[in-house]
């Protein structure tokens, strides 16, 4: 199977189109012609990842953040990006990205999240999404995503005990959507707050719930898992960690 129709498949669940206007996705390195030997999904793409991609025979790489995101003005090999793209093209391995236009699709990144997390009437709006929950009181909420997600990190800002059952997530990043949860839902969650967010959310009396970036969308890799499935090309995950460790977990 060619890898530009395993790409086909790809933007046939999440075409490119619904990605923001700031966004870089679709093809980021190599070439779509080749066949594919081998399919590697990763959340990031890193020097060990390539490095797993080689090993086990995989000339495609997916992730689900873009390898070339700002413009590049020169291609030093003896710099990071540099050296994986040099890694790259010597070892013929294509990289294609899927950013918000996965977080944004029916069944996509977002959608699952509201569905790992027991929401009903799911609703898609713009970059994240709205549902529902049981009402339940914040803490027992958050306690709630730091199970599902494994995630211990799991941070709020507001009243523990307050009831909240309208939820308003956007996966990885989504503080900017800070003015549109706080229109429809109980509590923003979502990761990457600064500080004067919680401060907002203190002055406002608004709930957040703070998962880290990477817990949130490491979950890309099983959709796109289930969404390759019938291509019968043999599709690897790459092992991947948290960039940051917790004190307790040292």
């Amino acid at each position: 199977m060619k890898i530009s129709e395993i790409i086909t498949v790809l933007e046939g669940f999440a075409p490119p189109a619904l990605a923001e206007e700031w966004d870089n996705v679709g093809l980021m390195v190599g070439s779509v012609d080749g066949e594919c030997s081998g399919i590697m999904l990763t959340l990031d793409l890193t020097s060990d990842v390539i490095s797993q991609a080689k090993e086990k025979g995989c000339n495609l790489i997916v992730t689900h953040h873009p390898f070339i995101f700002h413009s590049i003005k020169r291609i030093n090999f003896s710099e990071a990006n540099g050296a994986a793209i040099r890694e790259l093209i010597k070892n013929d391995i294509t990289v294609y990205s899927m950013h918000t236009n996965l977080d944004k699709t029916a069944h996509g990144l977002n959608d699952t999240l509201a569905n790992m997390l027991g929401g009903k009437n799911i609703t898609l709006d713009g970059v994240g999404v709205q549902f529902e929950i049981e009402p339940t009181s914040l803490a027992d909420f958050a306690k709630s995503v730091a199970h599902t997600l494994g995630d211990k990190s799991v941070r709020i800002v507001g009243n523990p005990d307050r009831t909240v059952s309208h939820i308003y997530t956007v996966s990885g990043s989504g503080a900017s959507e800070y003015s549109r949860a706080k229109e429809c839902a109980d509590v923003l969650l979502t990761g990457d707050f600064k500080h004067h967010n919680y401060i907002d959310a203190v002055n406002d009396g608004f709930a957040l719930v703070e998962y880290s970036h990477f817990a949130s969308e490491i979950i890309a890799q099983d959709i796109l898992a289930r969404v390759l499935s019938g291509t019968n090309i043999r599709i690897e995950k790459a092992i991947q960690h948290s960039p940051f460790r917790l004190l307790e977990e040292i």
